[in-house]
Order: C-alpha cells, then structure tokens, then sequence
C-alpha cells in the first residue's frame, strides 16, 4: 500500500504528464488552425438531444426494502469487545419474532450534484428509533457509514409520520468523515471507493453511486433494542 505521500507524488507526476501532454496537443492544434488543417465539426446530430437543463433531473433510481432478515445476526452475538454505545438499551428480539419492515427509495440526478432518499417504515416505533444510516458493505455484513442522518436533523422527528424524505449533498458525506473520531471513527465513518485504500473515503454523491453500482449500498435502522447490527436493514437495487 502506498504511503500517502508517495500517493501524492505519483499523484503530481501524472498531472504533470497530462499537462504536458495537453500542451502539446493544444499547440498542434493551434499550428492545425493556422494552416487551415482544423477537423471539422460533424453535422450529424446526437443521438440524445443535448439538454444542460436536464442535469438536476433524475437519472439512475434504487429501491431497496428493508427487512429484520436481512441483518447480519443477532443481538445477543455483539461482540464483547464492542463499547456501551453500541450495545442495546432496551430487550431485544429475535429477527423472526420482529414484524418491522421498510420501503426505501433512492434517486440521484443526472449530474451527480445531489441525491433524494425517500424511507418509509412499518411496524416501526419511532420514539425507539436511535439511529438510521446509509451504509457501504455487503449482504450480511456490518460496513462502515457513508450518510448518517442524524448529522442532518432529528431521525424520530423524521419518521413520526412513518415516512422520511431528505436531500443528499456532498457536504453530507463529508460530515460523517470530519466526525468520526478516534480508532473506531476511522474504520466506521466514510466508505472507501476501492478496498485496498480504506483511508480514501468516498466524499461525493458520484462516489455514493459508484458503490451502489457493485451492490454494496445499504440502509440500516438501529432501535434501541436492536443497536449492534441494527433492526431492519436493505440492500439497494438498481430499478432505473
């Protein structure tokens, strides 16, 4: 693994060499001109009309439908070693014994500048609700947080008509990263694009996508008696 400053020099040489290598082609093209050898722009039209308007419009669309099944164990198998912030404060119950469910759908717009989560819960007391996130990981297995919406308001606040809509910016995947602190924080907040770079956190709402991409895009709802991994949890799905 490269160290981060051999990532950051390898990282200047090679915008060096773009821009060298643009320089040059822009001074070919500058001689091109002046000898009359431009390429000529096609007449063909696109095949997709171009629209700059369209670029806050929706594009790619994920659902997901969270589900007690789909958490990765049980509360009694927290492990030991996990702190008392991370452990139930209330009884728990068994998966199949829990009857809550959700319906969460996930919206990005053509140019990547935000996305719109809309989670709606059954069965769900909101008063017992303590945390609800957006995770990186896949299925049934804890991973680390990439939106955590109690950063943007009040989650019970949210959920007391059983359905929650918010927008989802850039800042907000930053805020996780800047408030994970310590040890813990640094492998539970922010998701890394590519595995093998865990400290390269994805800060983006393009990063967010790219993850849902391989599938590995989750929500996760924590009650106070199911805290550890969570009460009912879902998998994004590409449906547009």
């Amino acid at each position: 693994m490269y160290s981060t400053s051999n990532r950051m020099l390898i990282g200047f040489i090679l915008m060096m060499s773009l821009w060298l290598g643009t320089s040059a082609l822009a001074q070919e093209g500058h001689n091109h001109t002046s000898t009359g050898e431009a390429r000529p722009e096609l007449e063909q039209p696109p095949t997709i009309a171009l629209d700059v308007e369209a670029s806050h419009a929706i594009g790619a669309v994920y659902e997901a439908y969270p589900s007690p099944q789909q958490e990765g164990g049980e509360e009694e198998d927290t492990p030991r070693f996990i702190p008392d912030d991370f452990r139930s404060t209330a009884p728990s119950t068994l998966r199949e014994e829990r009857t809550g469910r959700g319906h969460a759908v996930l919206e990005f717009a053509n140019d990547l500048s935000r996305a719109y989560i809309h989670f709606q819960v059954k069965n769900i007391n909101p008063d017992e609700v303590v945390m609800l996130h957006l995770h990186c990981g896949r299925p049934g297995q804890l991973g680390p947080i990439i939106v955590d919406f109690s950063l943007m308001g009040d989650v019970q606040a949210y959920l007391a008509d059983g359905v929650m809509s918010l927008e989802i910016t850039n800042a907000d995947l930053e805020a996780v990263v800047a408030n994970s602190k310590g040890l813990i924080g640094a492998f539970t907040g922010g998701c890394p694009i590519i595995s093998t770079l865990p400290q390269d956190k994805a800060v983006t709402i393009g990063g967010m996508k790219y993850i849902a991409e391989q599938g590995e895009l989750y929500i996760n709802l924590h009650t106070s008696g199911q805290v550890y991994f969570g009460d009912i949890r879902g998998a994004f799905n590409r449906v547009r």
